[in-house]
C-alpha cells in the first residue's frame, strides 16, 4: 500500500512540475522541451535536476528585486536631491548625450542612439574618465592592493568567487587591517560561486572577529530548502576605493589568477587563469559605487539612506578622456541590460565585431544575429579557450560554431592557457567590458556588472589586446569541423541542450 502512495505521490509532482514548465517556459521551447523530457522520463534525478537548475522562481525573484530596485531608485534620487544637490549637479556637467553626435559616417552613432533606447535611463554615458587595462590576477592584485592601502574612507568589494586559498585569505587580512584603523570595509560574495569557502567556514572566521567597520554578506545564501537559488547568481566583480577608483572586469578573488602557481592541480593545463581587469578614475566610478549599494542593500535588508554619506560620493573630477556607460544587469535588475548591449553590436557594427569569451553559448537569436552581420560584409571573430575549465560548456558552443563558421563568422581557439577574458571591440571604437559572458546564463539569469567606453587610448589598448590573443590562437577551419567523428558530434549536440542553463 505503501508503495501505491509514493507512487501516486511521484505522478502527481511530475505533473505539477510539468505544468510549471508549460506555464513559466513557454516562450523558451528548447528549455521546456528539456525540462518536461527529463521530469517524465529520467526517475527521480529528473525532478531534482529540475529542483536545483529549472525551478529556479525566476519571476517572484524578479518581482522581488524589482520592488526593491523601485525604492531604491527613489531613495536614490530623493538623496541626492535633498541632502547632495552639488553632487549631481556637478555629475551633470560630465554626462555626454547622442544627440546630433557625429555625422553620418560615424561608426559610434547608430551604436549610442540604439543603446539610449534599449537600455535604462540610468546607464547615461559619463565622460572624463581613465581606464587602465590590468592584465592577470599578478597585475590586477597589486594595483588592488595599492589603491586599498592608501584607502582612508571606505573599501567595497564584491566578487562572485572569493577564494579560501592564498589569494582570498591576503585580500581579506588586508580588508580587516584597513577596518581596524577605521576604514569602513563592506565584502559582498555570491553563495554559489563561494560555495567552497563557505563550506569550509572561510568567511565565517573573520565575522567572528567582531570588527564593527569590517562587515561581509552574501548576495544569495544557499539554502537546501531553497535550492533554486543557485540559478540566480551575482556574476559581478567589482571593488570601490572611497568613492574615487574602481577596478572591475573578469577577474575573481583566486590564487588560480596568479602565476607561477605553486600548489598542485587536478588539472595543470588549465591551473593558470588568463584575464583582463580594469582600473577606473573619473566621475563613472559614482555609477561603480551605486551599483553596489544596490546589492548591498538588497542583500542586507537596509535603505539607502541609511548606508550612503558624502564621502561615498566626492564631488567628480575628470581624470581622462574616456567616455563611459556602466551596464548593470539582471532579474528585477535592468533585465537583459548586456544582452542588448551585444545584440545593439551585431546590428549596428559596420566594420568589425571582435568577442572574446570563456563561454560562448549564446542563443539561436545571437547566432543568426552574428552570421547576418558576416553576410553584410563585417569582420566577425570570437575567441575562445582550447583548453575550458567546463568540458561541457566547450562541447555546447563547439555545436554552434557549425553553424557559425559557414555563415561567416570565425572561430579560434587561444593556446595553452585557460583564457577566461569577457570583452567585445566593435568596429575599433568602443569595447565592451565586464563580467558577462557571451552565453545565455549572462543573458537571462546572471546578475552583471560591464562597461562601455568610447574615445581614449583604452580602445587601442583592448584592440592591442585582441590582436596578442589571436596571435596566439588557431583558427577553427569548416574541414576540421568537418571530420568531427559521429559520437563527438552526438556529445557536442547533447550538451547544447543544457544551453539555456549553461
Amino acid at each position: 500500500m505503501a508503495v501505491h502512495y509514493l507512487t501516486l505521490i511521484y505522478v502527481l509532482l511530475q505533473v505539477a512540475l510539468s505544468v510549471h514548465v508549460l506555464m513559466t517556459k513557454h516562450n523558451e521551447p528548447q528549455s521546456a522541451m528539456l525540462w518536461l523530457l527529463l521530469i517524465l522520463i529520467v526517475p527521480g534525478a529528473g525532478i531534482v535536476f529540475y529542483l536545483c537548475f529549472g525551478f529556479n522562481l525566476r519571476k517572484s525573484r524578479t518581482k522581488a528585486m524589482a520592488r526593491s530596485m523601485e525604492g531604491l531608485n527613489r531613495e536614490r534620487y530623493e538623496y541626492f536631491k535633498n541632502k547632495y544637490s552639488n553632487f549631481s549637479t556637478r555629475l551633470e556637467e560630465y554626462l555626454v548625450t547622442s544627440e546630433g553626435e557625429g555625422d553620418e559616417d560615424s561608426d559610434t552613432v547608430d551604436f549610442n542612439v540604439t543603446l539610449d533606447r534599449v537600455l535604462p535611463e540610468g546607464a547615461f554615458r559619463i565622460g572624463g574618465n581613465r581606464l587602465e587595462l590590468l592584465r592577470d590576477g599578478d597585475v590586477a592584485y597589486t594595483a588592488m592592493f595599492q589603491a586599498i592601502k592608501r584607502a582612508e574612507h571606505s573599501i567595497h568589494l564584491q566578487s562572485f568567487i572569493i577564494s579560501n586559498d592564498l589569494a582570498g585569505k591576503t585580500i581579506l587580512e588586508e580588508l580587516l587591517a584597513k577596518a581596524r584603523k577605521g576604514v569602513e570595509v563592506r565584502v559582498l560574495y555570491d553563495g554559489f560561486g563561494s560555495l567552497k569557502s563557505c563550506f569550509r567556514h572561510f568567511f565565517r572566521r573573520y565575522t567572528r572577529k567582531r570588527v564593527r567597520l569590517f562587515q561581509i554578506h552574501a548576495f544569495s545564501p544557499i539554502n537546501i530548502f531553497t535550492p533554486w537559488r543557485i540559478q540566480l547568481r551575482n556574476h559581478r566583480k567589482l571593488m570601490v576605493v572611497d568613492g574615487r577608483i574602481a577596478f572591475t572586469g573578469g577577474i575573481n578573488i583566486s590564487e588560480g589568477n596568479l602565476k607561477p602557481v605553486q600548489r598542485a592541480f587536478k588539472r595543470p593545463r588549465t591551473s593558470v587563469i588568463h584575464d583582463l581587469h580594469c582600473q577606473i578614475t573619473g566621475p563613472a566610478v559614482s555609477e561603480f559605487q551605486i551599483a553596489f549599494f544596490r546589492d548591498w542593500a538588497f542583500a542586507t535588508g537596509r535603505h539607502l539612506p541609511e548606508l550612503i554619506t558624502k564621502e561615498h560620493f566626492p564631488d567628480p573630477v575628470a581624470t581622462g578622456r574616456t567616455v563611459l556607460r556602466v551596464v548593470s544587469s539582471g532579474p528585477g535588475q535592468n533585465f537583459g541590460a548586456s544582452m542588448n548591449v551585444f545584440y545593439t553590436a551585431a546590428s549596428t557594427a559596420r566594420k568589425t565585431i571582435w568577442i572574446m569569451s570563456p563561454y560562448f553559448v549564446p542563443d539561436q537569436a545571437f547566432v543568426k544575429a552574428l552570421c547576418m552581420a558576416a553576410a553584410r560584409g563585417v569582420d566577425v571573430k570570437v575567441i575562445v579557450p582550447e583548453l575550458n575549465n567546463h568540458f561541457y560548456v566547450d562541447w555546447a558552443a563547439r555545436s554552434l560554431f557549425r553553424t557559425l563558421i559557414p555563415g561567416g563568422v570565425k572561430i579560434y581557439f587561444r593556446n595553452k592557457t585557460f583564457s577566461h577574458i569577457k570583452s567585445m571591440i566593435v568596429d575599433g571604437e568602443w569595447v565592451l567590458m565586464g563580467s558577462s559572458n557571451c552565453d545565455v546564463r549572462s543573458f537571462h539569469l546572471n546578475y552583471e556588472l560591464d562597461f562601455c567606453a568610447e574615445q581614449s587610448g583604452f580602445i587601442d589598448d583592448m584592440r592591442r589586446q585582441f590582436q596578442e590573443e589571436l596571435d596566439h590562437s588557431t583558427e577553427l577551419t569548416l574541414e576540421k569541423i568537418q571530420k568531427t567523428s559521429f559520437a563527438r558530434q552526438f556529445s557536442e549536440n547533447l550538451c547544447s541542450l543544457l544551453t539555456p542553463i549553461l
